[in-house]
């Protein structure tokens, strides 16, 4: 009996190995990827990703760059990371990511090309596309004249009750291009937006709205929102401010999991910087980070951009990186009360 016993100890041993082998195998052909990518770029992304990564299963959480953090530091506090790659807009939350060394250290095949303000000096994270932040204005009810040639002049008087922003509390980019005018021109610049009736609020399709319907004819929105409407409503002007375009990185970093193994990440990240990743990138209308790659249509060139734009420091990063919720405090208190 003992014998019996013995046997079936044994059976019960190899059968439950070989299921932890079949578990670990399946779990090594599926990839969460987190992103804040259009649901649009996303469908165009899968046939390619199939073809090319036959027998593994994208899955994907897709939301905005608040949330998928939110998602992802709730993870985290409980000890169940799911997610294997990374892709969205708050780049100083990357930062943050990487310091508690919750992001592999790794670069994709041809991030050398690179700009080195676009990626972090220990390859936590690169930008895989790039939003770009310029001005716009209805030219129903704006003269190209009348039209600001840079953010600083919206302070004028003469923009009282015309101008609009998405919500630096909501959106990520907002968020961005908040902190970057404020590290140029200061919290007095928001308490003369305040002053002259600026609407904050929402998102970038949010700004696009108003400046249609004329409720403010002018805002600050992403480029890439507006190249949609190539064609389609030729009141929107594009006007790339003088002062410099405030470029965003959208960043695509890889998680660290304990024992997981990070070959197929790391190939999906390689594929996402090679042509077919790329592709999909400028056919949302962003541009992508390497130099070889053509602009999107109706943009121009993205080296001429890159030479009039804030530029991205470390001394910037670490500043916003550290002061996030400051930030947000004041912004608010200006704004909103």
């Amino acid at each position: 009996m003992k014998r019996v016993l013995a046997s079936l100890l044994a059976i019960a041993l190899i059968i439950a190995g070989c299921n932890k082998g079949n578990d670990s195998e399946k779990e090594s052909n599926v990839l969460w990827v987190y992103t804040s990518m259009y649901k649009d770029t996303i469908k165009d992304l899968e046939p390619l990703l199939a073809e090319d990564f036959p027998g593994v299963e994208f899955k994907w959480f897709q939301a905005g760059s608040e949330d998928i953090a939110a998602k992802v530091n709730g993870e985290l506090i409980a000890g169940q990371l799911k997610a294997d790659v990374l892709i969205s807009s708050d780049r100083f939350w990357y930062e943050e990511m990487g310091n508690q060394g919750n992001l592999l250290s790794y670069a994709p095949k041809g991030t050398d090309a690179v700009d080195a303000q676009l990626k972090h000096p220990n390859s936590f994270y690169h930008t895989v596309s790039i939003p770009v932040m310029v001005l716009a204005y209805n030219n129903e009810v704006v003269t190209p004249e009348m039209a600001p040639k840079t953010y600083k002049e919206l302070m004028q008087d003469k923009y009282k009750g015309k101008f609009t922003t998405g919500s630096p509390l909501s959106s990520g980019t907002n968020f961005t291009t908040m902190a970057m005018l404020q590290h140029h021109y200061g919290w007095d610049y928001f308490k003369k937006l305040k002053a002259n009736e600026t609407i904050a609020q929402g998102g970038n399709s949010a700004v696009i709205r108003r400046i249609q319907n004329k409720e403010r004819p002018i805002g600050w929105v992403l480029l890439e929102n507006l190249l949609r409407f190539q064609g389609k409503d030729e009141r929107l002007q594009i006007v790339y401010p003088e002062d410099g375009v405030v470029i965003h990185s959208n960043v695509m970093g890889i998680t660290e999991k304990k024992g997981a193994n990070r070959d197929l990440a790391k190939k999906f990240a390689d594929w996402m910087y090679g042509p077919k990743g790329q592709a999909m990138m400028t056919k949302s209308y962003m541009y992508s980070p390497l130099p070889s790659i053509a602009p999107p249509v109706g943009a121009p060139p993205f080296a001429k951009l890159l030479s009039n734009s804030f530029t991205w420091t470390q001394d910037f990063i670490k500043k916003v990186t550290e002061a996030r919720s400051e930030l947000k405090e004041t912004y608010t208190e200006i704004m909103f009360q």
